[in-house]
This record gives C-alpha cells, sequence and structure tokens, in this order.
C-alpha cells in the first residue's frame, strides 16, 4: 500500500512538472486526449445504435 501511494504522488508530481515546464505542449496533449475520447465515445455510440 506504501508503495502504491508513493507512486500516485510521484505521478502526480511528475504530471504538475510537466505542466509548468512544458505549458504548450501540456495543453496539445490535453487536446489530443479528448479528441481521442470524443472520437472513442463516437464509435461507441456507433455500435450501440447499430444493436
Amino acid at each position: 500500500m506504501f508503495l502504491r501511494r508513493c507512486a500516485f504522488v510521484a505521478c502526480w508530481l511528475v504530471l504538475v512538472l510537466f505542466v509548468i515546464r512544458h505549458p504548450r505542449q501540456a495543453a496539445d496533449a490535453t487536446g489530443a486526449i479528448a479528441h481521442a475520447l470524443a472520437v472513442l465515445a463516437d464509435a461507441v455510440a456507433g455500435v450501440v445504435s447499430a444493436l
């Protein structure tokens, strides 16, 4: 459990440092992830509506 908490804190620390040091790349990555999730949602909706 302790290692899981340490890994969780380390992941958030890396993410925060990335956003602070590279805000433009972080914004681009966030936009790309949001676009990918939207495409995935459209695909799931298409499959569900076909059923």
